[in-house]
């Protein structure tokens, strides 16, 4: 459907990734919606949602709308890398802390609140390199699998057929040895 092409598409599903991290993250959306159990599980909701529509048209082994070549999804997989390492390291290099929600823990917890979230922006920075690598390697034995298959049926296909289109390559190059010497 229209509808599906749209919100698969790279121009929908990258913005779309990166925008959700800082548009909720750098904006006091955050403490809005952390202010109440709905808003949290809204939150976790529309980040499921987001990964899905990012990840299946990379990844996804069903037939879509808009499936690129293996090396577009791949190229996919390495747009939003960079947003999603530098959001980790601003997470890491911040002086104070981001969000009113995390800014004054209880005490009893013993939470240094920034240190707490130069963490989170470790685990935020790594988030986005070991997860898209194993991506990478799954998306590569995809590909190698594709490859294997194109190539047996291109042998069995040789096998029905004497392999015309060999020997009709044959024959151009003759015909181009002929006319050249």
């Amino acid at each position: 459907s229209r509808y599906m092409r749209i919100i698969t598409h790279p121009a929908f599903t990258i913005p779309l990734f990166i925008a959700s991290l800082y548009a909720l993250y750098f904006t006091p959306l955050f403490d809005t919606l952390m202010g109440s159990q709905a808003g949290h599980i809204g939150m976790m909701v529309h980040f499921l949602a987001v990964g899905v529509v990012f990840f299946w048209p990379i990844m996804g082994v069903d037939p879509g709308p808009h499936r690129p070549g293996y090396l577009m999804r791949m190229l996919e997989l390495f747009a939003g890398m960079p947003f999603h390492a530098f959001f980790g390291i601003a997470l890491m290099m911040a002086s104070s802390p981001m969000v009113e929600t995390f800014k004054n823990p209880p005490a009893s917890l013993g939470i240094d609140a920034l240190s707490d979230q130069n963490a989170a922006g470790g685990i935020a920075w790594a988030f986005s390199e070991v997860p898209s690598v194993l991506v990478l390697l799954a998306l590569l034995f995809q590909w190698y699998a594709s490859e294997e298959r194109q190539a047996r049926r291109s042998d069995r296909a040789a096998d029905r057929d004497g392999d015309k289109e060999l020997a009709a390559y044959n024959a151009y190059l003759a015909s181009l040895n002929t006319r050249g010497g």
